[in-house]
């Protein structure tokens, strides 16, 4: 028996743990979305200031337009020949063409080191046409990775923002009557601007920090209560388990003094004090065996055992109105014995805790039916998952002047789960509780 409850104790552990582990991955889930929001907030902040820079810098660097003008850029184009080879050539030049522009590329780092002066920021910058589609040839003159480089700053950006992007139409049209000639250029191309924080990442760490630290600080606080938690819920377990030992043992040594006084009664004659002395001892002899083992095994209970005993309840409980509705159609399962336990802890239950009307219905027929009804004081809500626990008593102060050890509604659950049956508890409207059970008669 103490091993069933040494499993229970287990399960409850391992279902408290698993609700606490199901919990804390939620909790971890919320916090880490929280947090990368949180990350995701700050790095757009950050990347819409370094736009802000660059767009400073910009302004600053249109004073150079006409040294890099359409005009230039299309007077290039023009000159590239039309074979594959020479063009590619020609279009490696006029990427150093534009690469070595010194008005832009002098100037671009002194402007973005004079706009981010006394702040945080490293910024790098890159503008570049990546695109320019001849449109009488119908083909693409820049390769899709390598763009012309208007100008950049010195230092290189890994993974930049496009942030100002641009497309235009060029025409140019060249005529000479001499020579007959009346040339069209057309062609469409596009820019942009790309700009990247390079330290981006640490600045949003550190914008972050705080927050990080307090969710660590709530994860570890939790991890702590939750061991804290485990560990005292082990202590009492331990507790509760020196308790079932202590009284196994003591019921366990009154055995032997409880066999003496049998003996001993055996042997004098008879009186009304050794009449009054038997009943203690088969009292206590009941007590001791609810303690060590519920499982003694008799015949089943005819119908007039039963009556007999609804007779022995009604002289015994004499201080109770005690009112009893007996159908019988037979019985296969169970014995007298159980029905004792079940029966006469009910009732024992029903005087203790100051009824004055007791309801006793018993039907024997394709299952046996069996309900006790009191209007004592009864068994709050929230205890009565509880009360059929070993050795659990409900903790209030009525109960603190009324003797028990906690065992009658157990042994009564045990001898009608061994039946394969079931118990129900309800509390009544105005006083008291009323115990409904349902067991197999067999067939």
């Amino acid at each position: 028996m103490k091993r069933s409850f040494v499993f229970l104790d287990m399960n409850k552990k391992l279902s408290a743990t698993l609700l606490f582990t199901a919990s804390f991955l939620v909790l971890i889930g919320l916090q880490g979305y929280y947090l990368y929001n949180s990350y995701r907030f700050e790095e757009k902040e950050l990347n819409k200031y370094a736009k802000s820079i660059a767009d400073s810098v910009l302004s600053d660097l249109r004073q150079f337009e006409d040294e890099a003008s359409e005009e230039a850029l299309i007077k290039k184009l023009k000159r590239l020949d039309s074979n594959d080879n020479l063009r590619n050539q020609q279009i490696n030049q006029l990427k150093q063409w534009y690469t070595f522009k010194k008005h832009f590329q002098q100037n671009i780092d002194k402007f973005i080191e004079k706009r981010t002066k006394n702040t945080v920021y490293d910024i790098a910058l890159r503008s570049e046409i990546y695109s320019i589609y001849d449109e009488n040839e119908r083909r693409e003159l820049v390769p899709v990775k390598s763009p012309l480089i208007l100008f950049k700053t010195k230092k290189n950006i890994k993974k930049g923002i496009v942030f100002n992007v641009g497309k235009w139409n060029s025409n140019l049209t060249e005529k000479d009557t001499e020579l007959k000639l009346n040339q069209n250029y057309h062609y469409t191309i596009k820019s942009r601007t790309i700009v990247e924080l390079l330290n981006l990442r640490l600045l949003v760490l550190k914008h972050i920090l705080p927050l990080l630290l307090v969710s660590i600080s709530i994860v570890a606080l939790l991890i702590y209560l939750f061991w804290k938690t485990l560990k005292n819920l082990r202590l009492q377990q331990e507790k509760v388990a020196q308790l079932y030992t202590s009284i196994d043992s003591i019921a366990h040594e009154l055995n032997t003094p409880l066999t003496t006084l049998k003996f001993t009664l055996a042997n004098t004659p008879h009186s009304e004090t050794k009449s009054l002395l038997e009943r203690q001892v088969q009292r206590l002899e009941k007590v001791i065996s609810s303690i060590n083992s519920n499982t003694s095994e008799s015949a089943v209970a005819s119908q007039s055992d039963i009556a007999n005993y609804l007779n022995v309840l009604k002289a015994q409980f004499d201080l109770l109105q005690l009112n009893t509705q007996f159908n019988f159609t037979y019985n296969h399962a169970l014995s007298l014995r159980d029905l004792e336990q079940i029966i006469g802890n009910l009732i024992e239950n029903s005087a203790k805790y100051r009824a004055i009307n007791v309801n006793l219905s018993l039907d024997f027929a394709e299952q046996i039916y069996l309900e006790v009804s009191d209007d004592g004081i009864g068994i709050p809500q929230e205890a009565q998952a509880h009360i059929f626990e070993k050795y659990y008593r409900v903790s209030r102060k009525e109960n603190l002047q009324i003797n028990g050890l906690g065992l009658g509604l157990y042994i009564v659950k045990q001898t009608i789960e061994k039946h394969k049956g079931n118990i129900k508890v309800f509390s009544n409207a105005k006083n008291g509780v009323t115990f409904k059970i349902t067991l197999a008669n067999g067939h």
